[in-house]
Order: structure tokens, then sequence, then C-alpha cells
């Protein structure tokens, strides 16, 4: 599944973690470092599937745990209404 990051919304990488901002209800959300580096991978160009790889590589996570994490957090992400599948 290919999900992207909403264009609307302010971020920046504050010492390999993330600070995101949903401007239509004003909440802050804080990401650690997995959470930034799955957000910065949410280009509409790569699948969930591939982000995993990723952070099973970067994370040092076997590939279960990891594909079950980015989905659990796409979706949040995605609830929050930070990201939009494609």
């Amino acid at each position: 599944m290919e999900i992207f990051r909403k264009k609307d919304i302010p971020w920046r990488i504050i010492d390999g973690k993330a600070l995101l901002v949903n401007p239509k209800t004003s909440l802050l959300y804080p990401l650690n470092e997995t959470g930034a580096r799955i957000w910065e991978l949410l280009d509409g160009k790569i699948e969930t599937n591939s982000i995993a790889a990723v952070i099973m590589d970067e994370f040092d996570v076997n590939k279960d745990e990891a594909r079950r994490d980015v989905q659990e957090f796409v979706n949040s992400l995605t609830e929050a209404g930070l990201a939009q599948k494609l």
C-alpha cells in the first residue's frame, strides 16, 4: 500500500526526532527516531512493505515486527489526518 504525508502538515526533524503539527486541529505530534524515519519515507513513492524493510535494516528489528509496527504507525498517522493512502 502506498501512502504519503500530507503536504499541509508542517514538520521538523530535531536531533533525529520529528515534530508534526496538524493545522486543522492545532495538535502537536512528537515522533521518536523510528517514527521520524517512517515519516521521512512517506513520499507516496514507496510502499509500506519497503518502508518496513528500511526500518528492519536501520533499527535492527525482525521482518514481522517491522511490518506490523509500520502498518500500525501508518494507520495512526492516517487516522490523525497527517497522512493519506493513495
